[in-house]
């Protein structure tokens, strides 16, 4: 049991999982959000978590100790959701795309073959094999296909909404609707948390802030490289199943505009155009009416149980980007008692994340395979 009170900033879906594990041992949390978890705020940008089109995977994550970061934190989802007791809310069956031109087939089963390397689960379909697992689609030309058994989607405002049930069961002091404005300092180290509704006092800080990570550390003096890019995801009303197999496709990252589905458990069907997981792309498809229309009218050529269903809602957010591509943990040298937590693959590494950090913070420990993610790496 450790009493010395902690507050997490963040309540997305690193946030809450890094809160969940350390009320799990006993530790005295508060969690201070500007919004309501896992609900719509009333502004045009939305959190990163609640647009994610939450992917979970470790298929395009370079360099190979990266890539093992992601795959151990995948390997975790089905016991973190156990844990929570929404197993429901993680969805299996694997990710499968294709290509459309002999390019495209060669970088595909380039992509494929480093993976398997690694023994990441993955093997080469053709067009007849790809048929056969998903009937639905109309893809047109197949020059190659890839299907990674393994990989799965989150229903991330249900996890979300778990881990704030959990911490409230658990005494948590849950400061919701509640804007940060400062961060009070004794020496070196943070003392409270100041917010617009009175002083949250602490014995250490995560910041776990998405987007405003980089303007919260400014609070406290420090410099946290990062940026932002857009992101969009388009909701349609549920319908029936549309995948036999698949958790996830993508249409062929050779043939623009790129699409990415995924049929949530109340049977909405999420769409996303764009270059779904490039650290460095301008955005996705979605500013505008006319871009939601194209990847509504690009998914529906070649997955027709789409064609002409409602568009529920649209949500439009800010992916937190690290300045090289990578997650940013752990605790600060300058400010010893901050710990940071910003990464683009949020919802692919929030179970892992927040176990390491619960070990780190609660038990003073260094865990070696997070160094390459440490702040100290930019200077």
């Amino acid at each position: 049991m450790n009493t010395s009170p902690i507050a997490v900033i963040g309540a997305g879906i690193v946030g809450s999982s890094i809160a969940f594990h350390l009320a799990q041992r006993g530790a005295n949390v508060s969690v201070i959000d500007a919004g309501t978890p896992g609900e719509q705020r009333a502004t045009a940008i939305q959190p990163a978590t609640y647009v994610s089109f939450a992917w979970m995977n470790a298929r395009d994550k370079n360099p190979r100790h990266y890539h093992l970061f992601n795959r151990w934190s995948l390997d975790m989802w089905a016991r973190f959701v156990q844990r929570l007791g929404i197993s429901q809310s993680a969805t299996w069956g694997g990710e499968l795309r294709w290509a459309s031109t002999e390019e495209g087939a060669k970088e595909l089963a380039e992509r494929v073959g480093t993976l398997q390397a690694w023994g990441y689960p993955i093997r080469l379909l053709d067009g007849e094999a790809m048929k056969a697992m998903e009937p639905g689609l109309t893809p047109g030309v197949v020059t190659a296909a890839s299907y990674a058994d393994g990989d799965g989607h989150a229903d991330t405002g249900t996890v979300v909404g778990a881990c704030v049930e959990r911490l409230a069961e658990w005494g948590a002091d849950l400061r919701f609707d509640t804007r940060v404005v400062g961060l009070a300092k004794s020496g070196s180290r943070i003392a409270a948390v100041a917010t617009d509704q009175g002083e949250v006092p602490c014995d250490a800080v995560v910041l776990a802030g998405g987007a405003d990570t980089a303007h919260l550390a400014a609070m406290a003096g420090l410099d946290v490289p990062m940026y932002h890019t857009y992101g969009c995801t388009i909701l349609t009303d549920p319908v029936p199943p549309i995948f036999e197999t698949a958790a996830v496709v993508h249409s062929p990252r050779d043939s623009p505009p790129q699409t990415n589905i995924r049929q949530l458990p109340n049977g909405a069907v999420m769409l996303h155009g764009g270059a779904h997981g490039r650290v460095y792309d301008g955005g996705s498809l979605g500013r505008t009416d006319g871009e939601v229309q194209r990847v509504v009218d690009a998914v529906a050529r070649f997955l027709p149980a789409v064609e002409g269903v409602p568009i529920r809602e649209v949500r439009r957010g800010r992916r937190p980007i690290p300045k090289d591509g990578h997650p940013i943990l752990g605790f600060s040298e300058r400010v010893p008692n901050l710990y940071l937590s910003v990464t683009h693959s949020g919802v692919t590494l929030a179970p892992l994340i927040g176990e390491c950090a619960a070990i780190e913070i609660l038990d003073d420990a260094r865990i070696d395979f997070l160094t390459p993610y440490r702040l100290a790496r930019f200077g």
